[in-house]
C-alpha cells in the first residue's frame, strides 16, 4: 500500500484498487523524512509501531482486521513533532489472505469538492485584489492633489 505525504500534514493512498494480500502487507510512504515512524491503530484500539527504512515498512497481514488508522510521525524528542494523518484503510480476512482497500472510496468526490472550494477562494481573492487596486488608485489621486506624491 502506497501513501503520498502531503504538505498539509495529511496523506492519501495512491491506489484505490482493492487487493488481497497474504504474508506481509508492504507500506511505502512517499516523501517521508529519515527517522520516521508509522503508527497503525485498529478500530479495537490495538496499536503497533514500525520504523521506516527508505520510506518503507511491513506488517503481518494477520494483524489487520477492520478499519486501521495510520499516522506517520518523526519521533525526535520534540514536543511538536512533524506528523501526517494518513487515510484509513479497511482490512477483511479472506480464505487466501486479507482484502485491503481505502476506507473512503469517494476520494474523487472529495477532490471535486476541494476544487470547487479552491475556485471560490480564487474568485474571492481576485475580487479583493480588484478592490485593493481601486482603493490604491483613489489614494494616489488624492495624494497627488496635495502634492505629496
Amino acid at each position: 500500500m502506497e501513501y503520498n505525504l502531503l504538505s498539509d500534514n495529511n496523506a492519501v493512498i495512491t491506489s484505490r484498487v482493492p487487493e488481497v494480500v497474504s504474508g506481509d502487507l508492504d507500506f511505502i510512504f512517499k516523501g517521508a523524512p529519515e527517522g520516521t515512524t508509522a503508527i497503525f491503530e485498529r478500530d479495537d484500539g490495538e496499536t503497533i509501531y514500525r520504523t521506516l527504512s527508505e520510506n518503507k515498512c511491513d506488517v503481518k497481514c494477520s494483524w489487520f482486521n477492520g478499519i486501521t488508522k495510520v499516522t506517520v510521525v518523526v519521533l525526535n524528542g520534540s514536543m511538536t513533532s512533524q506528523r501526517w494523518f494518513c487515510e484509513s484503510f479497511m482490512a477483511t480476512k479472506q480464505d487466501d489472505g486479507v482484502l485491503v482497500y481505502p476506507y473512503d472510496m469517494d476520494m474523487q468526490g472529495k477532490v471535486a469538492r476541494l476544487q470547487e472550494d479552491v475556485a471560490a477562494l480564487k474568485s474571492a481573492n481576485k475580487t479583493l485584489s480588484n478592490k485593493y487596486t481601486e482603493l490604491d488608485n483613489k489614494l494616489t489621486k488624492l495624494l497627488e492633489g496635495y502634492d505629496i506624491v
